[in-house]
């Protein structure tokens, strides 16, 4: 799915502390919280994964809390894949509506149960697990345990996936998911299953577990940025549990949303353990895990710093543009010496060569004259040479063979006589 709007400064922050009556019993916090990107720390940017759970508290859970913290990774995991699979492709809402509903519920539960077969066969149910079990609930419970192992690590689910166009709400249980406007008008995303009666909850640990989650869907195209939720806050049941109403419990959204008005988000992270730990004292006695998604607004305290922050990641990226334009500029000015240098480099040497020529032609031009002028004295001498010859060689020659042959004659005459 495209990126349809400008990206905006968004917060993660979140805390899960034990409740009232299990630090009296001895039981440990079986609630589990983390988000993507930052946790343990505040995180900040989009998209952002918020996940929390509840492990349940019977008898028969006595991994819950193991349950629930796999839970929760494993939201972050399926849900990151999940978001990065729809980066790489480009489709239409109908599409995503029918992959969030579908395919990532089945996605959630088969990778939880993968998780907790690997645990189970790392460490193997107990005999002392058993023993306390069946004391407190009898042996049906070990048969409960036995059909379904599943069950000893029980535990709900709540998700949020916040985009640049789209929020996903993602929901396995009780709990509680709430979006406030920047006017503090709160609404329940997904409403109370109502068969979850008492302590009836569904669960990551029931047979196609797929087939129980709620999903919502809300897309935001272009230029509806500031009609997105300014705060999202997901909770597990301990928290709306410690009021008497429903309308009670959903003014906590104005409340926090105030809060970021006049408390840096740090800040508001540092009060959230004392606040729902006074909140399971007073009120369930339950774990409490509260996790919020805030979205920056002109109003928020931290607004100004968010501005200035960004001001100042501005500042430094033309800083860096301007650097690399300086190198550039640098490298060109190198690279224009190095052509200015080779072109004097070039222009001396074709001074040079017609230096070389300017010499050089005279006396050529000399040497051409003075062999032809040689050529031409040569050949008239040969002419004359020529032209004196005939005569020349008779007279060298007659007087040779007139003599021989007088001497020949005599030799014949003396003969003779």
């Amino acid at each position: 799915m495209k990126k349809d709007i400008p990206q905006e400064k968004w917060r993660c922050i979140g805390e899960s502390v034990r409740g009232a009556s299990h630090l009296r019993s001895g039981l440990p916090n079986q609630d589990a919280i983390e988000w993507y990107p930052g946790h343990p720390e505040p995180g900040l940017g989009l998209p952002v994964i918020l996940a929390v759970s509840d492990g349940h508290g019977s008898a028969k859970s006595f991994r819950s809390d193991k349950g629930s913290r796999f839970a929760v990774s494993t939201a972050i995991d399926v849900i990151q894949e999940f978001f990065s699979t729809i980066q790489k492709s480009d489709i239409n809402f109908s599409t995503l509506k029918d992959g969030t509903e579908r395919l990532l519920p089945q996605r959630l539960v088969n990778e939880w149960r993968t998780i907790v077969q690997k645990d189970l066969e790392e460490h193997p149910l107990t005999n002392e697990e058993k023993e306390n079990l069946v004391k407190r609930d009898g042996e049906s419970a070990w048969k409960a345990v036995e059909n379904n192992n599943f069950l000893v690590y029980g535990a709900t689910l709540l998700a949020v996936l916040v985009t640049e166009s789209f929020i996903l709400y993602v929901q396995l249980g009780d709990g509680d998911i709430l979006e406030v406007s920047s006017e503090g008008e709160t609404t329940r995303m997904l409403q109370r299953d109502p068969r979850l009666i008492a302590n009836e909850t569904t669960s990551l640990c029931m047979n196609k577990a797929w087939n129980e989650f709620q999903v919502h869907l809300e897309p935001y195209t272009k230029g509806m940025s500031k009609k997105m939720p300014a705060l999202i806050l997901v909770s597990t049941d301990g928290y709306s549990n410690s009021f008497s109403t429903d309308e009670g419990f959903e003014k906590i959204g104005r409340d926090y949303l105030n809060m970021f008005k006049s408390h840096s988000a740090e800040e508001v992270r540092q009060k959230l353990k004392g606040f729902l730990e006074e909140t399971s004292e007073k009120g369930s006695g339950d774990d409490i895990t509260l996790g919020i998604i805030k979205r920056s607004e002109v109003h928020d305290r931290d607004y100004l710093p968010d501005l200035l922050e960004d001001l100042g990641k501005k500042i430094t990226l033309v800083e860096d543009s301007n650097v690399r334009q300086k190198e550039n500029i640098s490298d060109i000015e190198i690279n224009v010496k190095r052509l200015q240098h080779s072109e004097i480099t070039v222009k001396n040497r074709v001074a040079l060569a017609i230096i070389g020529l300017v010499i050089t032609f005279p006396l050529t031009l000399f040497n051409m004259v003075l062999s032809i002028h040689f050529f031409s004295r040569l050949a008239s001498v040969e002419q004359k040479l020529n032209q004196g010859n005939p005569q020349g060689r008779g007279e060298t020659g007659s007087p040779n063979s007139t003599s021989l042959k007088n001497q020949n004659r005599g030799s014949n005459l003396v003969e003779n006589n």
